[in-house]
C-alpha cells in the first residue's frame, strides 16, 4: 500500500511526507472519521429529546513522524512550512485514491531527543469535507469549428467558422451523501435577458434579472460559505456584485444526492448564451 502527503503553504511551498526520511511519515490521524453533534430539545415530562439537527464537526488531522538526516535544515523546514494561523492544503495519495483539503495550521512540535527527532503537526480544517483534485467541467453549449487547413474560402459565398452545439441540458451524478455547490458562468454572444438555471429533477430554479450584451459575463457561486453572483460587463470589465438581481423564489442550486440534470434558458436571446458549470465532488472523509 502506497500512502504520500504533501502539504503545501500559502506561499505554495511542498513538504512531502512518505515512508521515507527526510520526513518520514509515522501516522496520521483525522482522515477516516465523520465527526457530528446531534442537537435537540428536552420539554418538561418529555421522553428523551425532540431532534433539532446534526452538525457537522470540524475536521482535526495529525500528522506524526522522524527526521533523521540534515536535522537543523529540515527542523527550519518544517517550521516555516507550517506557520501558524496560516492556510495551506493537504493532498492525500493513496494507491489510486487522490484527495485534497484545506487547513489552518494549529501547532508545530518537535523533540529534539534521540536520533530521530519526533515531530507532530496539527492541522484544522474549518470546512470537514475532503474534495477532488481538480474541478470538472460541463460546457452546456460549446462551439465546433467548421474549417479546417488548408483552408479554401468560396469566392462570393464564404465560410462558417463555427456551429453552436444546441445542447442546453448537463447531468450530474452526486454518489455522495453530501450536497455541494458549483460554479456557473453565463457568457453572453450578443444581448440575452434573464438568464436561468433550472434542475429538471428537483424542479428548483435559478434566475437572475439582467440584460447582458455580447461578451458580458455572470459568474454564480452556490458553494456552501460563498453564495454570489458577479456581473463582469464587457465594456468596464470590472465586476460586480449583483446578489440582489436574483428573481424572487430563487435558489443558489447544490449538487444533491443521486442524478442531476440541468438546463440553461432565458427570457429572450437563449441560442446567444452560453453556459459553464464547474464542481468539485466533497467526501465526508478518506476511507480504506
Amino acid at each position: 500500500m502506497s500512502k504520500k502527503i504533501i502539504c503545501e503553504n500559502y506561499l505554495k511551498e511542498r513538504i512531502i511526507f512518505e515512508y521515507k526520511f527526510p520526513f518520514f511519515l509515522k501516522s496520521v490521524d483525522g482522515l477516516h472519521e465523520v465527526l457530528g453533534v446531534v442537537a435537540g430539545m428536552k420539554s418538561a415530562y418529555s421522553i428523551g429529546e425532540n431532534y433539532i439537527g446534526t452538525s457537522v464537526e470540524k475536521r482535526n488531522i495529525l500528522i506524526k513522524g522522524a527526521i533523521r538526516d540534515d536535522v537543523i535544515n529540515n527542523r527550519q523546514k518544517l517550521y516555516r512550512s507550517f506557520p501558524l494561523k496560516s492556510t495551506g492544503i493537504l493532498y492525500y495519495y493513496e494507491d489510486d485514491l487522490e484527495r485534497k483539503i484545506e487547513y489552518k495550521v494549529e501547532s508545530v512540535q518537535i523533540d529534539n531527543k534521540g536520533l530521530h527527532k519526533q515531530f507532530q503537526i496539527s492541522l484544522i480544517c474549518p470546512n470537514p469535507y475532503f474534495t477532488d483534485l481538480e474541478k470538472t467541467t460541463l460546457q452546456m453549449a460549446t462551439w465546433s469549428p467548421c474549417f479546417k487547413f488548408a483552408l479554401k474560402i468560396p469566392h462570393n459565398t464564404g465560410i462558417k467558422f463555427g456551429v453552436k452545439n444546441t445542447t442546453s441540458m448537463a447531468t450530474i451524478q452526486n454518489d455522495t451523501n453530501i450536497e455541494f455547490g458549483m460554479t456557473l458562468t453565463f457568457t453572453a454572444n450578443d444581448t440575452v435577458v434573464n438568464p436561468s438555471l433550472f434542475n429538471v429533477d428537483t424542479r428548483e430554479e435559478m434566475k437572475i434579472e439582467k440584460t447582458m450584451e455580447a461578451g458580458d459575463k455572470i459568474i454564480v457561486n452556490t458553494y456552501r460559505q460563498n453564495k454570489n453572483i458577479t456581473y463582469i460587463p464587457v465594456t468596464s470589465g470590472i465586476e460586480q456584485n449583483i446578489n440582489n438581481l436574483m428573481v424572487y423564489g430563487s435558489k443558489f442550486l447544490q449538487v444533491h444526492h443521486g442524478s442531476n440534470t440541468y438546463r440553461y434558458n432565458a427570457d429572450t436571446g437563449v441560442d446567444n448564451l452560453e453556459a459553464v458549470i464547474e464542481y468539485v465532488n466533497e467526501y465526508e472523509a478518506v476511507w480504506w
